[in-house]
């Protein structure tokens, strides 16, 4: 949310301090948690599951360990979306339509049968 001034009035923080960044750098096995490529301290980016610009926090549950490339790839979408974009993440499934059977009405023929 923006204040008068048009700052933003949540938290500053956009990144992971230097220990937590060792720990989500440790928790990701010293990998790029997209492609795969190994990473060292000074080449991991701390990506976000949901992006910052979108309300996203960070928190080391919406982080994740990125190469440069792949933060760059994700932008501002969020990981699932980035994922499937990938091909790394099964398409959403459309909501299956649920039709309801309508009863047919019935004829004079069948409405005398049933008085039978």
């Amino acid at each position: 949310m923006l204040d008068f001034w048009g700052n933003d009035e949540r938290d500053a923080k956009r990144t992971l301090g230097t220990r937590d960044k060792q720990i989500l750098l440790q928790r990701a096995g010293r990998k790029c948690e997209n492609c795969g490529k190994r990473l060292i301290y000074e080449d991991m980016v701390v990506g976000h599951k949901n992006a910052w610009s979108k309300g996203g926090s960070t928190t080391f549950r919406n982080s994740v360990a990125l190469c440069s490339r792949c933060n760059k790839l994700q932008g501002t979408d969020s990981w699932a979306t980035f994922q499937r974009k990938q091909g790394k993440a099964p398409a959403k499934r459309a909501a299956k339509k649920r039709t309801r059977r309508r009863k047919e009405p019935e004829g004079l023929f069948e409405s005398l049968l049933k008085g039978w």
